[in-house]
């Protein structure tokens, strides 16, 4: 599959949670850590009208991952297609990629005892499947896209590119981070 980018519409998200569950099942994960999260924005009143949003997070595959420039023992590294990996043979689980990171995207997998982040389903994409989250988001949220589709994809809305995550919006103007 050519390398993509996760396209995250924001307009879309209805918070089912099949997302979180996926990637669980996905990553055989305890209670506890997760990759993939859906955040409330709470009830607001905007124009007079009363609004919630729900805004699926994950790692951004960033373009300089400080947990990457953190890692004493060189356990995290990003591919040429952008993906940042936890080598989980190398992780000493010191901790400090997870507080270098400013998105509280990586963690300590208490079952592994390693440090863990979302791999964008690395072993998934190899075999030319997108990534778990994609293919069970029910309300068309999350799309695993080539650049072309990426553009055609949003045309017109505002958008925020940050590594391979791309989020997308036409109710709400984005402000990069």
């Amino acid at each position: 599959m050519e390398t993509g980018t996760l396209l995250i519409d924001i307009d879309r998200c209805i918070r089912c949670f099949a997302c979180e569950v996926a990637c669980k099942q996905e990553n055989d994960l305890p209670p506890g850590p997760r990759a993939v999260s859906v955040v409330t924005i709470e009830p607001r009143s905007i124009n007079g009208e009363l609004t919630t949003d729900f805004v699926f997070t994950t790692c951004l595959q960033c373009d300089d991952p400080l947990c990457m420039a953190v890692c004493p023992h060189g356990a995290i590294s990003k591919r040429k297609d952008g993906v940042v990996l936890v080598d989980n043979t190398a992780c000493k689980e010191c901790g400090y990629c997870v507080h270098a990171c400013p998105f509280g995207a990586i963690q300590i997998n208490p079952k592994k005892s390693t440090a863990w982040k979302c791999s964008m389903c690395i072993d998934r994409l190899e075999y030319g499947l997108i990534p778990s989250c994609v293919q069970h988001c029910s309300g068309g949220s999350l799309q695993y896209v080539t650049p072309r589709e990426l553009d055609k994809a949003t045309e017109g809305r505002h958008k925020v590119y940050m590594g391979k995550v791309c989020y997308v919006s036409a109710r709400w103007k984005l402000v990069p981070l």
